[in-house]
């Protein structure tokens, strides 16, 4: 599972910080940079390899993290048949 977080306020004037699995990705100058940066590795990870499951974590301004799917939808776990 490949994990990216993107919070909703800055660490700095001008500076967010993208973090995948837990490690600092990049830092970016906006929030929508972070973002559109999260999703063009998540969706190059995902032709790579379509089995890997991606969650793009989301901090909201009322400080609550939502879980989405590349489509920015609400991610769901998939669910593997054998």
């Amino acid at each position: 599972m490949v994990v990216f977080d993107i919070p909703f306020e800055s660490v700095g004037p001008g500076l967010w910080l993208l973090q995948k699995n837990e490690f600092e990705y990049g830092e970016f100058c906006s929030r929508d940079d972070a973002l559109e940066c999260a999703l063009e590795e998540a969706r190059r990870i995902e032709a790579a390899n379509a089995a890997s499951d991606i969650v793009l974590n989301i901090e909201g301004n009322d400080g609550v993290w939502r879980a989405f799917d590349t489509s920015i939808r609400p991610y769901a776990t998939r669910v593997h048949h054998v």
